[in-house]
């Protein structure tokens, strides 16, 4: 699955060698912190952009390094802001631009995408290497494939049966990958990808990945799966942050870096695209038996529609996994689902639909659709072609960001109530080319936990057959920040909307 670097981008600010700089995370400071003031002066200061040049400045050495904010600096907390003055104290960095749905993270906040000279950093990309999102529409009419709630309670429960979620894996056997053996020749780190890498493909985790089936307004089902590495790019990531906060480029620890993150970028893809095609399958096997209970012959389908994508980081198509997917293994260790609407159905259809106009999806219609889906890896370094002040090459940072080049397709996901958006880039250079990798939360998970309740959180989801419990309380709709806002600062700027599906069904860990 090979990449290429994006579109260059122009870095102007000059720089002494690297030096160590402590990272600072969660600080508090007090009301008129300075350093929040200094960088709110640069935004003032700064000769606009557009309408979202909130803080833009630029600079030799001794000046500041260019930031640019996609909303107002007093929209950003000030754990947030802790990171962004830390990541602009470095000397490598020559641009830093901040996401709508920005929030605290470790190191690099969230929603950061952050352009260093001659170096790479395993914190600017975070654990979860590679996590994204793989989207498709399908085509398929929602109202003869998922009519009713029978239909999507039916479908729910078998996407928990193909795929497994939280810490649930699958059997030794079920995939069966080459031997992952590390660049930077720590044995350890190699036996410890190798421990999960086969039973954890295809998985989904926990936290935020989810799978969702949703419907636009066109009357189309989507199918969106978020996932990442699991534990093996979470086991890379952590190995390399313990070795530095970020690395020169051709480093012994900088070139190791670089080609185990490419490994984990993807076995991320990898995982999304084969729980997709589970989930397609899933869907098949509903409208097949959907289908059996008209006693009509479908005819035969329209090609689907939708968006086209690209299914690697930098928008190329990746073939079809030269391998067939094992049966679906089940879930063992799932909570008991939930539907906010009604108990458990029997799986009856209440109304049965008039004569279907489309048969399920074919197994070579599933592969179709597999090479047209939308992948957005939001967390990664690319390395670019065009060389920084030093004359080393420039290298572009996402973490919780995604790409947004010019008429490249992407997915930004709202929160499990409020569906996915389908977009398109703009190319705004401004911003390095990159938009917001979802909503972004408002509440970290304890305060979710602590704050909202059981009862406000289901009737939040009442009409979407979903978990709806304590245990993942921690995912309801008020612990992310308003999509409306994320959307707004950035539609007709980063990325022009250009669909969005509303949810029927969401699968979580």
């Amino acid at each position: 699955m090979g990449r290429k670097a994006h579109t260059t981008r122009d870095g102007r600010n000059g720089r002494t060698p690297h030096k160590k700089h402590t990272v600072k995370r969660g600080a508090q400071p007090p009301a008129d912190d300075s350093r929040r003031e200094r960088v709110q002066r640069r935004a003032s200061d700064a000769a606009p952009a557009g309408r979202m040049a909130y803080a833009t400045c630029t600079g030799v050495r001794h000046a500041p390094p260019r930031l640019s904010l996609t909303i107002p600096p007093d929209r950003l907390d000030a754990a947030t802001w802790d990171q962004i003055e830390s990541a602009l104290a470095l000397p490598c960095m020559v641009h830093l631009a901040v996401m709508p749905d920005a929030h605290a993270g470790y190191d690099l906040c969230i929603g950061g995408v952050a352009l260093l000279d001659g170096h790479i950093s395993p914190s600017f990309v975070g654990y979860d290497i590679g996590c994204g999102m793989c989207h498709v529409n399908t085509g398929l009419p929602v109202d003869e494939v998922l009519p009713d709630e029978a239909a999507r309670q039916l479908l729910f429960d078998r996407l928990r049966l193909a795929i497994p979620v939280g810490t649930a894996t699958r059997a030794p056997g079920e995939y069966d990958l080459p031997r992952f053996t590390s660049a930077s020749g720590d044995a350890q780190l190699a036996d410890a990808v190798n421990t999960r890498q086969s039973i954890q493909l295809a998985t989904l985790g926990g936290g935020n990945h989810f799978i969702e089936v949703g419907v636009n307004k066109r009357g189309e089902i989507g199918v969106t799966v978020h996932s990442g590495s699991r534990r093996s790019g979470w086991d890379i990531g952590a190995w390399y942050m313990k070795q530095g906060r970020l690395f020169p480029l051709d480093s012994r620890l900088g070139r190791a870096y670089r080609q185990d993150m490419d490994w984990a970028l993807d076995y991320a893809l990898l995982n999304r695209r084969l729980m997709l095609e589970h989930a397609l399958r899933a869907l098949a096997d509903v409208h097949r038996q959907l289908a059996r209970t008209t006693h009509k012959r479908p005819a035969r389908p329209a090609k689907p529609a939708g968006a086209t994508g690209d299914t690697d980081l930098n928008g190329h198509t990746v073939p079809p996994h030269a391998t067939a997917s094992p049966a679906p293994a089940t879930s063992a260790a799932f909570p008991p689902s939930t539907s906010p609407t009604s108990p458990p159905s029997s799986h009856g259809f209440a109304t049965p639909p008039a004569a279907l106009t489309q048969p399920p999806l074919s197994e070579q219609e599933i592969s179709l659709l597999l090479g047209r889906m939308i992948n957005k890896n939001h967390n990664h370094a690319v390395v670019q072609s065009q060389a920084g002040p030093s004359g080393a090459p420039l290298v572009l940072h996402r973490k919780g960001a995604t790409p947004a080049d010019a008429g490249q397709p992407g997915i930004i996901p709202a929160n499990q109530r409020d569906g996915v958006y389908v977009t398109e880039g703009l190319g705004n250079a401004e911003y390095l080319s990159s938009a917001s990798h979802g909503a972004g939360r408002r509440m970290s998970r304890n305060e979710a936990q602590r704050s909202i309740s059981l009862e406000r959180f289901r009737s939040q989801m009442r009409g979407i057959i979903c978990r709806a419990d304590k245990g993942v309380l921690d995912e309801a709709p008020d612990a992310y920040k308003p999509i409306t806002e994320v959307l707004a600062a950035q539609d007709g700027v980063l990325v022009r909307i250009i669909d969005h599906f509303r949810p029927l069904v969401v699968l979580k860990g």
